[in-house]
C-alpha cells in the first residue's frame, strides 16, 4: 500500500526573508524542504507526494519531488483548489505551474469553481489523503497553514515542521 504525504506552507509573501531575492536564505529553505521531502521517504516510507499547487511553497514543493522522482520511484499528485487557480499570476508562475501539472501523476480539481472556502477544502482533502503532512510555517498563527496543521493534529496526522524563522 502506498504512503501519501502533502505539504503546506506559505505564498512568497509570507516568508520571513524575501522569497526568491535574499539568495542565501532562500536556498536553504529549499536544501531543508528537499532533505525533509527524503526524510519522508526514507524514514516514513513515503511513495505519493501532494501539492496543493499555490504559489511558493507548494510549487517549491512539487518541483523538488519532480526532481527527486526518479531516483526515488515516488510520485505526485497535484490538488488544485479549482480550476481558475492561476487566474491573477504573472506569466513566469503560470508558465512554472504549467511544467508541473505536465509532469504530474495525477492532477485532481477539489472544486468546480472558486469559492471562499476552496483553499481550505483543498487543504483537508491533501491531509485527509495522507499520513505525513511536512509543514513550513513562519510562526503566525492564523490563515490557511495555521488552518491546517491544526486540522492534521485534529485528525493525528505525523507532521515534520520546517520553521521559517529559524532556517531550519
Amino acid at each position: 500500500m502506498k504512503k501519501t504525504c502533502c505539504c503546506t506552507g506559505h505564498r512568497p509573501k509570507g516568508f520571513p526573508f524575501k522569497y526568491g531575492i535574499d539568495k542565501q536564505k532562500h536556498d536553504r529553505y529549499l536544501k531543508t524542504l528537499e532533505e525533509k521531502i527524503k526524510l519522508a521517504i526514507t524514514e516514513y516510507g513515503i511513495t505519493n507526494f501532494i501539492s496543493g499547487m499555490a504559489l511558493g511553497v507548494d510549487l517549491d514543493f512539487a518541483e523538488t519531488v519532480l526532481k527527486l522522482r526518479n531516483d526515488f520511484h515516488i510520485t505526485l499528485e497535484c490538488a488544485i483548489p479549482c480550476p481558475n487557480q492561476t487566474l491573477n499570476w504573472n506569466d513566469l508562475d503560470i508558465f512554472r505551474y504549467g511544467s508541473i501539472l505536465k509532469q504530474a501523476d495525477a492532477v485532481n480539481f477539489v472544486s468546480e469553481r472558486y469559492s471562499s472556502e476552496c483553499m481550505l477544502k483543498r487543504n483537508r482533502y491533501m491531509v485527509d489523503k495522507c499520513e505525513l503532512v511536512i509543514a513550513v510555517f513562519n510562526g503566525i498563527k492564523k490563515g490557511g497553514t495555521w488552518y491546517t496543521v491544526n486540522y492534521a493534529k485534529k485528525e493525528s496526522k505525523d507532521i515534520v515542521l520546517i520553521d521559517l524563522c529559524k532556517g531550519e
